[in-house]
């Protein structure tokens, strides 16, 4: 008798591994799917504004991720460009990073290699969310040496290039 509840308990056991086992299979391909919607559906294109706290001027952004490809079942990267424009007088070209985090759509997003005005602030990131629809992003940047932060406010849109905004 005590070899037989034995062994139920053993099989008990084995269902509970397997079931664990299947669990974790459908979970990671329901990541795996999740992953591909973010790669395919993100729009390449959002245009929007940024202004440092405190500072009342707006500069007009334009970003284009040129790729965006998953890194693992858990987050995605995109490469792009992008551009600031101040009053139509100054123009700072730059290259974009940028990573999504699936779980939550949190973003962090760096800027790098500027072209045009030589006070551009590359020395940190913005970090902030990806609308769950995919078509805004909301960030803060924060400059590494001296904590000085900004607001990003981006909204999808499509047929962007790397020019500055107003031109669009």
């Amino acid at each position: 008798m005590r070899w037989l509840g034995l062994s139920n308990l053993h099989g008990w056991i084995s269902r509970a591994v397997l079931a664990i086992a299947a669990l974790s299979l459908l979970a990671s391909a329901a990541r795996a799917a999740e992953v591909t919607d973010l790669t395919q559906n993100m729009p390449r294109g959002y245009v929007g504004e940024f202004s440092w706290d405190g500072d009342k001027t707006i500069q007009n952004v334009v970003i284009t991720f040129d790729t965006v490809h998953a890194l693992n079942e858990h987050n995605a990267e995109a490469y792009g460009c992008g551009s600031y424009e101040i009053g139509r007088q100054v123009v700072t070209k730059i290259k974009v990073r940028m990573f999504v985090r699936l779980s939550d759509l949190q973003v962090e997003l760096f800027e790098l290699t500027p072209e045009g005005s030589s006070s551009f602030e590359t020395g940190g990131s913005h970090r902030g969310k990806l609308s769950s629809d995919l078509q805004t992003i909301e960030a803060q940047w924060t400059t590494s040496a001296t904590k000085q932060r900004g607001q990003l406010h981006l909204r999808a849109a499509s047929s962007l290039t790397c020019a500055p905004a107003a031109s669009m």
